[in-house]
């Protein structure tokens, strides 16, 4: 019995001391100031940590002797041998780069970093194709902060309506988040992330938008892309075609350990250019990336914050063959609106596995899967898998934030922060009023008379358009929303009003149906050309009344779903009385004694006597668009779309029946393709091919007929890549058969961000070729030249348009930028 006592207690102390861990802590500094985010590795291993901000590091390991390897870019790399058979403080001073000028044979007047560059450039697709696949864990932490706030920020949020008790609420640490992730590679560009941990500050519901794949920049690619920071990609100092961009200096050599290593400064030929400036690290004989330590500025085009700071450590994995990165760091500053501020978000990357097995189909389409119950981690967990210690100012953060949802969370709290949002006031007369229930998800929109509608056409009159919203969330992202509309003309005496309910049932597939009953006043193009506003300015001060409307009463539903990956179906069945207006009023507030106004009978301008007559359709159009291998994010309960490298393809089928007493008779089917291609420094180039007819058109209405986006005015208030600049609203809409072709480049600053002082502007170049044939018209181009990014947010574009048997027109146009 006490032999069997005694093995017992053997094992369960075996087990013990084998599963003991100690920790290695300390702080890292070069003497004045501590070095934030330095890389602490255990020899021979990717095990390792980061110091934090404040240079403090936390290494966990079981009792041994170990050679630990401190290194930070800039300062030479340090080792120490260090025993663990307890918790240890090791404090460790890190000296600037122990660099020699070695004597180098190079061409006379050229400095020495050439020759080495182009050894690295001559291995670069070596070392970028080097591995056919890998797998990797990554933690990353995420910080954003306001320093400063405007001087009359609490004027300026009580002007629009909001409420702001406290500036605190909105300075100081913003985001605060940390991730786990596993990240999956193969071959050519395959790429999957699971994060199994997700922790956000102040938000236990939340998860972390973390990801490896963001700040895994590849220095070897000939063109960085840098996501949403950027339009276009930028140029890497070891581009095939590098030194038409960029200027290097040998600032020494690092000798030491291993191989002497480069020390190289990059600098950008010309500030506008697409390229970075700073360090870059080469490996003397493999010409290899050790590390780079570089920047980009606001001068390049980058968008959101002012300056980039992006860090890389590189360490060997498999001997001296393969170096991987272990540190990537990305710091940014910004200042916009009277608003300063910065952040940072910094990957410590270990446990590579150079020769991973995929299952089948494993990288499909899902770039990043967060697993369910990823947030609830509690602070014992993330205590022990952090592997960069929090600061003082963070760990504030966690704690003053998570106490502080405790009470948020409550419905007491939370019908407390209603009652004063939900004060009228006086601004919300103007912008409009939002009633919400908070603990329930509820939310009531109204309008202000900004927002609101009140406009000016000839039929109507002056005529005044209110609607009210309803939203209802749940948390599983299920929501309904209703929706309706009044509108009076004050002219023609006309009510009008519209009641809208749809309902989203599942959000992975997006399934949704929906239901409309109305009575009211719509366009003849159901695209609706030109907006209210701009035909009321043009009526009442041009004498121009563009806008084109009859009376449509019914009711319609739609089902629309995700049927699966990348093909999706809209099905919508419309049952209508279409019934036609006339002219009623004829107010002016400039009156040109050269105009009069048309009639509101598109098809005869002249006279409202050739109106059609009221008449009734039951429709079923049956639309179906493709995305091949579009790529997503998998979420507990979502699932969100990124894009696919392939065009989208769109076909659709409308069918009238003649039933119900209804006359309208007809078969349409239509097809589209669109892509938005990325051709590197030279932009991107958008196009839009669509075409149909009518397979059979017994019984057509005017509004039937399919029409196109027109512009008649100064304003474009149309999506670019669907619509003319010059084009007439009504004139050559097609009763048969219509092909129509929108294509634009953007150069995105390519050209003119060559050019001395226009450059400053920050401007971008845009051409675009628009054509359109039809059974009503042999062929129409248009030819605009534009100017983008006006103010960060206008366009205005030239515009040439021809068609046969007509002059040349010629014409400007102003507009919003479609997307930044």
């Amino acid at each position: 019995m006490k032999k069997l006592y005694f093995i017992l207690f053997f094992t369960l102390f075996t087990e013990w001391g084998i599963s003991q861990t100690y920790v290695l802590s300390g702080l890292i500094s070069n003497n004045k100031e501590p070095l934030p985010f330095a890389t602490i590795l255990v020899e021979g291993t990717s095990v390792g940590v980061n110091s934090n901000m404040n240079g403090q590091y936390t290494l966990k390991l079981p009792p041994g002797t170990y050679k630990i390897i401190y290194e930070y870019i800039g300062y030479s790399k340090r080792t120490e041998h260090v025993e663990l058979n307890s918790n240890k403080v090791l404090n460790v001073n890190l000296k600037p780069d122990g660099i020699s000028l070695k004597e180098i044979d190079v061409s006379a007047g050229e400095d020495p970093a050439y020759p080495i560059i182009r050894k690295a450039i001559g291995k670069r697709k070596y070392f970028q194709d080097q591995l056919p696949a890998y797998t990797c864990n990554a933690y990353i932490k995420g910080l954003q902060k306001v320093k400063e706030l405007p001087k009359n920020i609490k004027g300026l949020i009580k002007l629009f309506g909001g409420e702001l008790s406290d500036t605190n609420d909105i300075k100081g640490v913003i985001y605060l988040s940390e991730s786990e992730s596993k990240y999956h590679y193969e071959k050519p560009n395959e790429q999957k992330e699971i994060m199994y941990s997700s922790k956000v500050s102040g938000d236990n519901r939340s998860f972390s938008f973390n990801k490896l794949s963001d700040m895994k920049l590849n220095f070897y690619n000939n063109l960085v892309e840098m996501g949403n920071l950027s339009g276009r990609p930028f140029v890497s100092p070891l581009n095939e075609n590098a030194f038409l961009f960029y200027r290097y200096y040998l600032q020494g050599t690092i000798t030491g350990e291993g191989k002497p290593i480069h020390k190289i400064m990059v600098v950008p030929k010309r500030k506008t250019d697409a390229c970075f400036a700073g360090m870059i690290y080469i490996q003397d004989s493999t010409w290899r990336i050790t590390s780079v330590d570089l920047l980009l500025t606001k001068e390049v085009k980058i968008e959101f914050v002012d300056t980039l700071y992006i860090k890389q450590l590189y360490a060997p994995i498999l001997g001296d063959s393969v170096w991987m990165p272990v540190t990537l760091n990305f710091g940014f500053d910004f200042k916009a609106f009277g608003f300063k501020g910065s952040g940072y978000f910094n990957a410590h990357i270990s446990g590579y596995d150079l020769n991973p097995v995929f299952e089948r189909n494993f990288f499909k389409n899902e770039v990043l899967l967060v697993m369910e119950g990823s947030n609830k981690k509690d602070s014992t967990y993330w205590n022990e898998h952090r592997a960069v210690p929090l600061t003082a100012e963070e760990s504030v953060d966690y704690r003053q934030k998570d106490s502080l949802v405790k009470v948020r969370d409550t419905d007491r709290y939370k019908d407390s922060v209603d009652k004063v949002s939900n004060r009228l006031k006086v601004a919300n007369i103007f912008f409009g009023y939002n009633y919400k229930v908070t603990k329930t998800n509820f939310n009531l929109s109204l309008p202000g008379l900004i927002t609101n509608g009140v406009q000016y056409n000839t039929v109507e009159g002056l005529n005044l358009s209110y609607y009210f919203n309803m939203t209802k969330k749940y948390e599983n992202y299920k929501e309904y929303n209703l929706g309706a509309k009044v509108r009076y003309g004050f002219s023609n005496m006309l009510w009008g009003g519209e009641l809208t309910y749809n309902y989203l049932f599942d959000p992975i597939k997006r399934s949704t149906f929906g239901v409309k009953v109305k009575s009211i006043a719509e366009q003849f193009n159901r695209m609706e050309p030109i907006t209210p506003l701009v035909n009321s300015l043009y009526t009442l001060f041009l004498n121009n009344n563009y806008m084109k409307i009859y009376k449509e009463s019914g009711v319609e539903g739609f089902y629309y779903s995700e049927l699966t990956n990348g093909i999706y179906s809209n099905t919508t069945i419309r049952y209508m009385q279409r019934d036609p207006l006339r002219n009623t009023s004829d107010l002016l507030l400039v009156d040109d004694k050269n105009k009069w106004f048309s009639s509101n009978d598109p098809q005869h301008t002249s006279t409202d006597d050739s109106a059609f007559t009221s008449n009734r359709a039951l429709t079923a159009e049956f639309q179906f668009s493709f995305r091949f291998k579009q790529k997503y994010h998998t979420l507990p309960g979502q699932k969100i779309i990124t894009g696919s490298k392939y065009p989208r393809l769109s076909v659709s089928y409308k069918k009238a029946f003649p039933v119900m007493n209804t006359s309208a008779n007809y078969d349409l089917a239509t097809a589209t393709v669109s892509d938005a291609v990325k051709l590197g420094l030279f932009g991107r180039f958008n196009y839009r091919l669509r075409g149909g007819g009518f397979l059979s058109a017994k019984k057509l209405y005017f509004m039937d007929y399919t029409h196109f986006l027109g512009n008649q005015t100064i304003f474009n208030t149309n999506d670019y890549l669907s619509s003319f600049r010059l084009l007439p609203y009504y004139s050559f809409s097609a009763d048969k058969w219509f092909t129509e072709l929108h294509a634009e480049h953007h150069f995105q600053g390519s050209i003119i961000g060559q050019i001395p002082l226009v450059k400053k502007l920050k401007v971008q170049e845009v051409i675009g070729f628009h054509a359109l044939t039809s059974n009503q018209l042999r062929y129409y181009y248009e030819l605009n030249f534009g100017l983008e990014r006006v103010f960060k947010i206008i366009r205005i574009d030239y515009v040439l348009g021809y068609a046969p048997d007509s002059k040349l027109k010629q014409g400007f146009t102003i507009g919003i930028v479609n997307s930044f």
